[in-house]
């Protein structure tokens, strides 16, 4: 199986490298343990849909453009979703 990188696989990568970090360096009062919840979701939720881009397309190209599409949405999505109920 060829190793192709994607734009779910970097965001995903990035999620790890975040949460390693708020593992080995909490803070005092250890709210940073909280924040390893939505970001746990957020590397779950990227990879089974990368998975399942990887499936569905089989061209590359057309990969990279649904993955940023689909990370361009669920960005939109979330900031509504913020302003919606701050």
């Amino acid at each position: 199986m060829r190793l192709r990188l994607t734009p779910l696989n970097i965001f995903s990568s990035i999620l790890l490298v975040s949460m390693t970090y708020l593992l080995l360096f909490p803070d005092e009062n250890g709210w940073r343990f909280l924040g390893l919840v939505p970001l746990a979701g957020l590397l779950l939720v990227s990879l089974i849909s990368d998975l399942l881009f990887r499936r569905l397309i089989v061209d590359l190209k057309r990969i990279w453009l649904f993955e940023l599409l689909f990370l361009i949405f669920v960005a939109v999505l979330i900031v509504l979703i913020k302003t919606q109920f701050s």
